[in-house]
């Protein structure tokens, strides 16, 4: 495990006692809405600290980087039959590291990392303000959520707890920048055909590979598309005529979601609210199986807006051609279904928790 580092790597010096610390990690979608309320919280606070703690993926800790903030790599443990003994373990060291940088305030995004910080932080003092995403929590955000003073929910609940506030899920400020001309010349599409967006995060990515793979004959012959298949999860050999594929994007990423017509897609919390940022309709195919089944129910949350259609995996193989046909050639319907997805995007996210993090350090 690689020592916590206590200073901002930016500015060289001990960080602020008035540090605003960010947590989470284990993917990017935890990353990325921190990313947008530490620029929002800068905006409303430009004497603030920030800092990150993410998972030890060198993706986390890049796209941290990247966005210009200083960031610790923490080794947190996933479930497994020695989790407790490593959870004891992780949370002195998070103890440790919040004694040093002594923040004000901690922000959880969720994600395994979070835990024994957070743990940490409550047994400290250091108030929580937490975020969830999904439209159902997950193990790591519901232990969290038991030791948080604000909990900010991306869906709206029927039932919530007198903490909660309904702010939405912040996405990527430069979403809103994508060039539809720039992501067709990095991808060298023509675009004389609706472009297809594959995404599948960084999980669910193979099955959904596979069933494109599958498929591609058919679907070339409806669509170009554009395909970001995960690391080392990639099912296509090469790049055939109309179909362009990467394993990752972070500078282009927005470009490439502005270039396309329609999205197949898994339903995690931030790239449904990506797709719903820019009004691209999407055929959602949920990752089953996972952290209380939440994708499933942020898909379902999603076609109530009218603005998706969710497709079971076991039914994917079945459908997907036939689906993608019906909403290319529905033009109508695939731009009602545009304006219907831009509902679920609360454009002022990022100052809401914002806010509600500023109310912390006052």
């Amino acid at each position: 495990m690689r020592e916590p580092t206590l200073y901002d790597g930016t500015l060289g010096r001990a960080m602020s006692p008035h540090t605003v610390l960010f947590v989470g990690g284990g993917s990017i979608g935890h990353i990325a809405p921190s990313i947008a309320v530490a620029h929002a919280l800068r905006e409303r606070l430009p004497e603030a600290q920030m800092h990150f703690v993410v998972s030890t993926r060198p993706d986390d800790v890049s796209f941290v980087e990247k966005a210009g903030f200083s960031v610790t790599p923490f080794d947190a443990p996933r479930l497994s039959w020695n989790v407790l003994w490593k959870f004891l373990r992780t949370t002195r060291s998070a103890r440790s590291l919040l004694q040093q940088l002594k923040p004000a305030v901690i922000f959880s995004k969720g994600g395994y990392v979070s835990v024994p910080v957070c743990h940490a932080a409550h047994a400290l003092g250091i108030p929580i303000v937490l975020h969830e995403s999904d439209a159902v929590s997950g193990w790591a955000n519901w232990m969290v959520s038991r030791w948080a003073v604000a909990i900010c929910r991306g869906f709206e609940t029927r039932k919530n707890h007198p903490k909660d506030a309904f702010t939405g899920t912040p996405v990527r400020e430069d979403m809103a920048t994508g060039s539809r001309q720039r992501g067709l010349m990095v991808t060298g599409l023509s675009r004389m055909r609706p472009v297809l967006l594959v995404v599948g995060g960084s999980q669910g990515a193979l099955a959904l590979n596979r069933a494109v793979a599958h498929a591609l004959p058919e679907l070339l012959e409806l669509c170009e598309i554009i395909h970001l298949t995960g690391k080392g999860k990639g099912t296509v050999i090469g790049n055939p005529p109309g179909y362009w594929q990467c394993p990752f994007a972070i500078e282009e990423y927005p470009h490439l979601f502005a270039a396309a017509d329609l999205a197949l897609s898994r339903a995690g919390a931030t790239t449904l609210m990506e797709l719903a940022a820019i009004g691209l309709p999407a055929i959602l195919v949920p990752l089953e199986g996972v952290a209380h089944d939440h994708q499933r129910r942020n898909a379902e949350a999603a076609v109530k807006s009218g603005g998706c259609i969710l497709l079971d995996q076991e039914r994917l193989a079945a459908s997907l051609v036939p689906t993608v046909r019906h909403l290319i050639e529905a033009t109508d319907s695939r731009l009602i279904m545009a304006s219907a997805i831009k509902t679920l995007h609360r454009p002022e996210a990022a100052r809401q928790i914002a806010e509600v993090i500023a109310r912390q350090l006052a």
